[in-house]
């Protein structure tokens, strides 16, 4: 699960230094569901297709996936750039979202464990 916060961190780089700060700004809970989904999706992607199929167009493929989870959350790509722009500029906000992630992260992680533990 590191390894696709450290994908969402470079998305988030990637559009931040692309978009249009100041218009269609996504609250905080939409953002966190947001995000997760987008790791979420990072994470299928790397940890099936890309292993499964090393020749894909990870690019491509990568922007099909955000296509796709903008079109379930009901948000435009300019929407999630803006958003990440403005985290970019109050990284003490963006903070509280990620650590929201990371804690939901854990506590999967954990009830994984705790089950895996319980079928031995």
């Amino acid at each position: 699960m590191l390894r696709c916060f450290y994908i969402l961190a470079i998305i988030v780089v990637f559009a931040a230094c692309r978009s249009n700060s100041g218009k269609d700004i996504l609250p905080k809970e939409k953002m966190e569901k947001v995000l997760w989904d987008v790791a979420q999706s990072s994470e299928f992607l790397n940890g099936f297709v890309y292993y499964k199929y090393p020749e894909q167009n990870r690019v491509a493929l990568n922007n099909a996936m955000l296509d796709k989870v903008f079109k379930i959350h009901k948000i435009t790509k300019e929407q999630f750039d803006n958003t990440l722009e403005y985290y970019r500029k109050n990284p003490e906000k963006f903070k509280v979202i990620v650590d929201s992630i990371t804690t939901k992260q854990k506590r999967l992680t954990d009830v994984d464990t705790a089950s895996a533990k319980a079928i031995q």
